[in-house]
């Protein structure tokens, strides 16, 4: 059984207006982010969906091919060597997200997207999906890519041949604990990933995940610009450190993650023995921790004697969560009322 997070007041401060939680909404909302990107290091999040390209019923799961109701030809509809995934909107895996396989959902060229059972960004075990599946509604849709994330800015970002003197895209990986970074070469055009000399302009990043932008020179703003996500959303723990970002253009509060020891989550009153929120200060250069008490209710900044109760992050920022035990089955209630 999943668990409930529910949000008392939902603000989205980068759309025209402002909505709050129960709200009664029949078409989906469209605005936008601005992300303010200073010289040096600083992160940044993405909550607002690229558009659905296909938005249907799931008829059947048969292997890795899931037909799409009124669909002929689903690849058709997909550009080779993009980045795509299905949303699931109702049903038992509401929430949940898989990865698509580009490649071979353009080659079987029918009323079938072909999901990639072995990508590590898939929020649900693959095995057990078929049944689950059958009936629900999906959303097929693009993931924000790195080069999508260049189009945003406001001004042209550093590009350099030499990765130390380029803009750069940092992408956290939990189970390797180590960063992948992605470094605009000096065409302004192609990025790639620090140490290979592939193209990765293509490198996705998907739901729930931040990024850090390492900036050299010249503030920039880079304005996002989609849908306001109208489903609940999956959000996994793993033990140990991971970047996350909002699944709603929201603020990230403790409260608003339904970080409670009653919602899995590990308290003490050691900060090294607690499960800890960690939000990168770009002017400090350094990370504001904040841990859940051992009453697992209250939550304390590490060295202070303060209960904090309010926003952590912005909407537009990634933050780390370090969990001392794993989460499958997370996720966050739609705090819009479809």
């Amino acid at each position: 059984m999943k668990k409930t997070n529910l949000f008392a007041i939902l603000t989205l401060a980068a759309i025209p207006a402002f909505l709050h939680a129960q709200i009664t909404s029949y078409s989906d909302t469209v605005g936008y982010q601005t992300i303010s990107v200073p010289v040096g290091l600083s992160t940044a999040a993405f909550p607002l969906l690229n558009a659905d390209i296909v938005k249907t019923s799931a008829s059947s799961l048969t292997g890795n091919a899931l037909s799409l109701s009124g669909e002929t030809n689903v690849g058709s509809k997909l550009s080779s060597g993009e980045p795509y995934y299905i949303e699931v909107y109702s049903g038992a895996l509401k929430g949940d997200r898989f990865d698509v396989n580009t490649a071979a959902t353009i080659t079987a060229a029918n009323g079938t997207v072909v999901l990639d059972s072995a990508s590590a960004n898939n929020t649900f075990s693959f095995g057990s999906i078929a049944a689950q599946l059958d009936g629900a509604n999906v959303a097929l849709r693009k993931h924000i890519t790195i080069e999508q994330i260049q189009s945003m800015a406001s001004a042209s970002l550093v590009g350099s041949n030499s990765a130390s003197s380029a803009d750069q895209i940092q992408l956290y990986d939990g189970a390797s604990s180590a960063y992948a970074s992605y470094f605009l070469r000096g065409d302004g055009i192609t990025w790639r990933k620090v140490g290979t000399t592939t193209t990765a302009n293509k490198t996705p990043v998907p739901p729930g995940t931040g990024v850090f932008i390492a900036k050299k020179t010249g503030t920039v703003n880079l304005v996002s610009t989609g849908s306001v996500r109208n489903n609940d959303f999956s959000l996994p723990y793993q033990t140990g450190l991971q970047l996350l970002a909002p699944g709603f253009p929201i603020d990230i509060s403790a409260s608003s993650l339904g970080a409670t020891a009653s919602n899995g989550w590990t308290g003490s009153n050691s900060s090294s023995s607690a499960d800890q929120i960690q939000v990168y200060n770009s002017g400090a250069s350094a990370y504001d921790a904040y841990f859940l008490r051992g009453d697992g209710t209250s939550w304390r900044k590490v060295g202070t004697t303060t209960t904090v109760t309010g926003t952590l992050a912005t909407s537009a920022q990634a933050f780390f969560v370090s969990r001392k035990a794993q989460d499958n089955n997370n996720y966050l209630v739609n705090p819009v009322a479809p």
